[in-house]
């Protein structure tokens, strides 16, 4: 049941390595998903690349493993690439982001979709692909292929109109997949499961000395904005191994190399608060995120290679948890956020798919300025009625295709004075991020899997 609650809500198709660009209906609106593309890199800079060992999950052979992460690695570089737009598209991602609070300003605008399912739906089909000296074409399509080249995307954004057309209520499901070579969906859960065991009876010092030898380049290039402060990793003796990663966005080091990127990061992200936490169903602590002044702390436990409860005795995780969310931005002179967003985490690890799928059905306590007390706010628990609001990040792998990431939203707008005022935050946003900041995003990563790429080759010479 609890497999199945997961595919409902869209985690069979796949992972979505959340790109820009690649964000769909968000496409410009939520660059700040730079900090959880960082922890990533963190955790294979940190975890991955401090046991060398660690890529080989990749496969069944050193050739084997070696072809599947040049596969990855050559699929995140080649989407990276300098973006380049299809003229409808161009605009319409625009204009989908400045709606995506406010929808009837877009539903019947023919700029910006490609077809009408229904009476009450409109749909946009969006094609990826490589183009000659390091381009990325992104343009509206009637239709989707499946993507049959590494980097190749495909994107889908449905908007409904729900109920009556007084009660302005609207859904929005995206979808973003990307082809990324012949990996199974089992060998990317057994390098997940690597990444985060390999600190197991290890030092920060041998650590350190550990990724620094395996991945000096990719060290180095995503050095350029974003350091490892401390690892700490103590093992106790049951075998139960407690890990520690601090890591932090420096402003004043990606300048010289990516001012505008600098600039906008340090904005948003300098004063930007979170706290996430997993548990399970009876509220034993799993896993704890927490940021505040461009710093993030990741704990976790692991004993035997397996993820385990955070602090007592150890107990395995379960395949249904709850994520408890906190967080707090400024955006132009507001603090804006929310307290106590609670939503089921699903983990589904059968045959050849592999998903985990965030389900929010609680209104979160809102932070809001004084002034919005005297607005209505009954549509801000929209969102989480019914069904609720889900994302769901998946791979999943099939013979004689493309193994594929995919990332699914979605969620429920109702129109309000209080959604317009949120609405215009985000455009505020969006104004800020500008083509010159979404390329230096993009330039910034793509570097940095270039890097990985080379550190991998090096590494492949010492398998042989």
């Amino acid at each position: 049941m609890r497999h199945s609650l997961a595919r409902r809500h869209g985690s069979s198709a796949t992972t979505q390595p959340n790109l820009s660009n690649d964000c769909g209906l968000h496409t410009k609106c939520f660059s700040a998903q730079t900090i959880p593309r960082a922890a990533a890199v963190a955790l294979i800079i940190v975890a991955g690349n401090a046991c060398s060992d660690s890529l080989r999950a990749l496969g069944t052979t050193p050739v084997l493993a070696d072809t599947r992460t040049a596969q990855l690695f050559e699929a995140m570089t080649t989407r990276f690439g300098v973006n380049e737009f299809s003229p409808k598209y161009d605009a319409a991602r625009v204009r989908l982001a400045q709606g995506a609070l406010i929808p009837s300003r877009i539903f019947n605008d023919s700029s910006v979709w490609e077809g009408r399912p229904t009476p009450m739906s409109r749909v946009l089909y969006v094609s990826g692909a490589a183009l000659d000296g390091g381009r990325y074409l992104l343009g509206t399509r009637s239709s989707l292929t499946p993507p049959t080249r590494l980097g190749d995307s495909r994107h889908t954004i449905l908007l409904e109109q729900l109920g009556q057309i007084s009660e302005s209520v609207y859904r929005w499901d995206t979808r973003v997949d990307l082809a990324v070579g012949s990996v199974t969906a089992e060998e990317i859960s057994g390098l997940a499961s690597a990444l985060f065991a390999t600190a197991e009876g290890r030092t920060e010092r041998e650590l350190r000395e550990d990724y620094r030898t395996a991945f000096p380049r990719a060290t180095a290039a995503f050095g350029r904005g974003f350091t490892i402060d401390s690892i700490r990793s103590a093992t106790s003796a049951a075998g139960v191994n407690s890990v520690a990663i601090t890591a932090s966005f420096h402003p004043d080091l990606m300048e010289p190399s990516f001012p505008a990127l600098a600039k906008y990061l340090d904005k948003y992200l300098g004063p930007a608060k979170y706290h996430l936490a997993l548990s399970d169903r009876s509220g034993i602590p799993l896993f704890d995120i927490v940021g505040a002044k461009r710093a993030m702390t990741i704990r976790y436990r692991t004993q035997h290679n397996k993820l385990t409860s955070l602090y007592g005795p150890p107990r395995p995780w379960a395949d249904t948890l709850v994520m408890t969310a906190d967080v707090s931005l400024k955006v132009k002179l507001f603090t804006v956020g929310f307290e106590k967003l609670v939503a089921d985490f699903v983990i589904s690890n059968t045959g050849h798919d592999r998903s985990w799928a965030l389900i929010a059905r609680r209104e979160p306590k809102w932070n809001l300025p004084l002034f919005t007390e005297s607005l209505l706010r009954s549509p801000l628990h929209r969102p989480f009625e019914g069904d609720g609001s889900w994302m769901s990040l998946s791979v999943r792998d099939s013979a004689g295709a493309m193994t594929v990431f995919t990332r699914r939203t979605q969620f429920s707008v109702q129109e309000s004075t209080i959604m317009r005022f949120l609405g215009s935050l985000s455009s505020h946003m969006i104004g800020e991020l500008d083509g010159k900041v979404e390329a230096e995003e993009d330039q910034f990563f793509r570097e940095g899997f270039i890097a990985l790429d080379a550190d991998r080759r090096v590494l492949v010479a010492r398998w042989r």
